[in-house]
């Protein structure tokens, strides 16, 4: 598929006959294609949009709306093409220049004619009902997300992110609701008993980060070094609010003035706002003046981790940096769309060092990225980092650890390839050329190449526009060792970086960097080594296999006084993923022997972000890859083990990721008792504190480990909950919990419907219940409905639904009936849109690794 067509319209995109000198008969398809974004943005530009909306009490009423939309046309050769991705009821009339007139309504588009418009500025005005599907209506409240082309769900606009305009908006409310949007309140009323709300215009954003949000929130303000700020949320603790609020505000303020710092550049849009939402879909999404995020990140537990906490932190810094990155400059068109959210991680993981000098920030990058990169990476179904994209309404399938998790480690090897000071320049001068505008990644590219004198564009062209990752061969030879990249699936692909390599030799540890930039190997003299350490700082991007010997020396020695290498955590971590990477691809250890040595690592290790990575490691590995009898062997030995590291363990926060493990994993009668004990508070751990969350997930275990018990439980849960937002959510996901397969059928059979599938963090959670490894065979015959209705969710769901969706499905699943199911479904499908088969293929390819994982013989 090509990114650009010809402007001679586009067989399939526009239906043109050419020969005829009257107005073309234009047929757009339906979405925003890559032609009709072209067409728009040649032909109009100062585009400004004033909408009122009429909010009901009532969640199943309909929200009336109007919207006047001002442009400048420059030519009258095409109709104009307005995007509403509704039915043609929704729209009550259309009027240009005051005056109504006839218009099309074609694959959710309004087109209106040539003669109905005037070169200049024109002003269409339309009445219509507020589609739904993007509103997340709740009883109490609603919120947009508009993102990536789902405003034209909610109001006609030219919804594309290269046609920048400014918003004016007035909401209507029921009386005693809150509102925020990315304009200032201009002002506010209350008449006939609603609330309305004036904004201020905007600055010029993208359609998708156009926002709001209304309903019953608290409010709380605060000014940081004279810095206004409104924070508007839900929870109702308030003892849980007090304890985090400063701290909120803090960590915004911080990022705030480090960002102005570092691009020179004073944040560009006003007011600042944000608002914390129950379950919200994201971590966060960067509406300039009024950022969402959900509302569980920003108020932790008062035992959460240093690793949550950094967490908080580096959300609140991925959002404000994104005010510049991808606020004020927006991708041209989405298939960049990975270009701002690199550098939202890319400046966040910046931004939070300074505020934790006690986290080894270099292995933070490294837990925080690269696995999650190798778990999409290391698969059939893996894309590059920039994607191809014909459509807008197919931008949520690029999303995914690829953005999220690799870009950030591509764009950290092109800052050590030009130097920091280059990187920060070249950003400044981006942001400043394009501010308020559009830009492309190549654009970044052309400005560097400009002022450095390496090839980066052919460093481009490998790293960010092919897929995949590169594997190593390591060979030794007399006192070398060889190492070479592997040859892979596209001819001549060098993946040019430095590669750290450490080993032993009589017990003295050394390390040297290679470079690799061809396909020639680079060679250490290491003087007979005998155990070798590749990628041993965490910096190089691939699959580094290590011997039996080395891992064998590692793990003896690991976290050792007497072993010098071995007490860096950074080293630590890296050896570790290599360990992982092993063993998922069979190169490794048996899973058994896995388990061991993390059993046998675990009481050796305190650093909380070390423990985590090795938990949910023993966690996979323990229901994935180990057969029924092999973990049942080790059943009563494990959960001593973690019982006793939590009990022991004086840190609040690794304690708390300790419990989290033992009541995933725990299966005998005692320790269900344990279980139990914690949830009644008739047993207590020292300084282990359990919030309302942590209570509701204990029920919800204990019920599905415990069947006899279940009903019980999950009634006192009910009633001991407190808090309306978390209540519901328990109640929704109660019928997967259920030891009645019929009643799970039934539930599972209500997830056809769209509108049960609005809360898709609800869903989510229902759905790691219904498949959860001790009920995978049950639910077998979920799987091949589950992928037949990708393509409605993919349509009717957010941008990282289908991705969680099809995670959640298949995550409990390891046995080669389900490997089977998925693999028939592909077969039934050779047409199947690539951007979704890909989907399917990240997710089972660990079902599949751990097939054969189950099957190969170990020596």
């Amino acid at each position: 598929m090509q990114f650009r067509y010809s402007f001679l319209f586009l067989i399939g995109t526009f239906l043109v006959n050419l020969s005829c000198k009257k107005q073309a008969n234009v047929i757009p398809e339906s979405g925003v294609s890559i032609a009709l974004n072209d067409l728009r943005k040649k032909t109009i530009d100062s585009v400004q949009y004033a909408i009122e909306l009429n909010i009901p009490a009532l969640k199943n009423e309909a929200i009336l709306g109007k919207v006047v939309v001002s442009f400048h046309l420059n030519s009258l050769d095409q109709p104009v093409i307005l995007d509403f991705s509704n039915d043609s009821s929704y729209v009550s009339s259309v009027r240009s220049a005051g005056k109504e007139v006839s218009y099309s309504f074609v694959n959710q588009h309004i087109v209106i004619e040539t003669g109905n418009l005037k070169k200049g500025k024109n002003e269409i005005s339309i009445d219509f009902k507020a589609g739904d599907m993007s509103l997340n209506r709740s009883e109490e409240y609603l919120y947009t997300l508009f993102v990536p082309d789902r405003a034209s769900t909610c109001f006609p606009l030219f919804d594309q992110p290269n046609l920048k305009a400014s918003y004016e908006l007035t909401l209507k409310t029921p009386a005693g609701w809150e509102a925020v949007s990315n304009g200032a309140l201009k002002a506010k009323s209350v008449k006939n008993e609603k609330g309305i709300f004036h904004f201020e215009k905007t600055k010029p954003i993208s359609s998708y980060l156009f926002a709001f949000a209304a309903g019953k929130f608290f409010k709380t303000e605060k000014s940081v070094n004279g810095r206004a700020m409104t924070m508007y949320y839900r929870e109702t603790d308030t003892i849980k609010v007090a304890r985090n609020r400063d701290e909120v505000f803090e960590l915004h303020a911080k990022a705030l003035n480090w960002l102005e710092d570092y691009t020179a550049i004073k944040y560009p849009f006003g007011k600042f706002d944000f608002v914390l939402i129950p379950s919200f879909q994201y971590g966060g999404m960067e509406h300039p003046g009024s950022i969402f995020y959900n509302e569980s990140a920003l108020f932790l537990d008062e035992n959460a981790s240093v690793n949550k906490k950094l967490s908080r932190a580096s959300v609140i810094a991925h959002e404000s940096a994104h005010m510049w990155f991808g606020d004020l400059v927006t991708m041209d068109w989405f298939n960049d769309v990975w270009l701002k959210e690199v550098f939202a991680n890319f400046m966040a993981a910046k931004i939070v060092h300074p505020g934790f000098p006690e986290i080894n920030h270099n292995l933070r990058f490294l837990l925080a990225h690269y696995p999650g990169a190798y778990e999409v990476d290391r698969t059939a179904g893996t894309n590059p980092v920039l994607q191809e994209l014909g459509n807008l309404k197919n931008a949520g399938t690029l999303y995914g650890a690829i953005i999220y998790q690799k870009a950030p480690i591509v764009m950290r090897q092109l800052e050590r390839k030009i130097g920091e000071k280059m990187m920060r320049e070249s950003l400044q001068e981006y942001l400043k050329t394009y501010a308020f505008g559009n830009a492309k990644w190549d654009d970044l590219i052309g400005i560097i190449d400009k002022n450095s004198p390496l090839d980066i564009a052919d460093w481009s062209n490998v790293w960010v526009k092919t897929g995949g990752m590169p594997e190593y061969d390591l060979t030794k030879e007399n006192s070398r060792i060889k190492i070479r990249q592997k040859a892979d699936s596209v001819s001549n692909r060098i993946w040019q970086q430095s590669l750290s390599f450490g080993w032993k030799n009589k017990g003295v540890y050394q390390e040297n960097t290679l470079n690799i930039i061809d396909s020639k190997p680079g060679i250490l003299n290491t003087n007979s080594a005998s155990f070798s350490f590749p990628n041993a700082d965490g910096i190089g991007y691939g699959y580094f296999k290590m011997d039996s010997a080395s891992l064998t020396d590692f793990n003896i020695n690991y976290n050792s006084k007497s072993d010098s290498v071995s007490s860096d955590p950074v080293f630590r971590g890296a050896m570790l993923v290599n360990q992982w990477e092993g063993l998922v691809r069979g190169d490794g250890i048996s899973p058994e022997h896995f388990v061991i040595n993390i059993a046998a690592l675990l009481p050796k290790e305190e650093n909380p972000l070390l423990v985590d990575y090795l938990l949910g490691n023993l966690q996979t590995a323990w229901w994935a890859f180990l057969t029924d009898e092999i973990r049942q062997s080790h059943q009563e030995k494990m959960e001593k083990l973690l019982w006793t590291l939590l009990e022991d363990t004086k840190d609040k926060g690794i304690k708390t990721s300790y419990f989290r493990a033992f009541k995933n994993m725990v299966m005998t009668t005692d320790g269900l008792k344990k279980l139990e004990g914690l949830w009644t508070e008739k047993l207590i751990v020292k300084d282990l504190v359990l919030s309302e969350e942590d209570n509701i997930s204990l029920a919800c275990e204990i019920a599905l480990k415990d069947p006899e018990n279940q009903k019980t439980v999950l009634i006192k849960q009910l009633s001991n909950t407190k808090n309306p937002d978390r209540k519901a959510r328990m109640q929704f996901v109660i019928p997967a919990l259920s030891n009645i397969e019929n009643e799970r059928d039934i539930f599972f059979e209500s997830l056809k419907k769209p509108e049960n599938r609005e809360k898709e963090a609800w869903v989510l959670d229902a759905l790691s219940y219904l498949h959860h490894p001790l009920r995978q065979k049950s639910a077998l015959k979920y799987l091949r409905p589950s992928l037949d209705m990708l393509q409605e969710i993919q349509l009717t769901g957010d941008i990282f639904f289908p991705t969680r969706w099809t995670h959640n499905i298949f995550a409990g699943h390891s046995s080669p009936e389900a490997a089977e199911i998925a693999n028939q479904f592909l077969k039934a499908n050779p047409d199947y849109p690539y951007y979704l088969k890909n989907k399917v293929l990240q997710a089972t390819d660990m079902l599949d690794r751990a097939v054969k994982l189950k099957k190969q013989v170990f020596f």
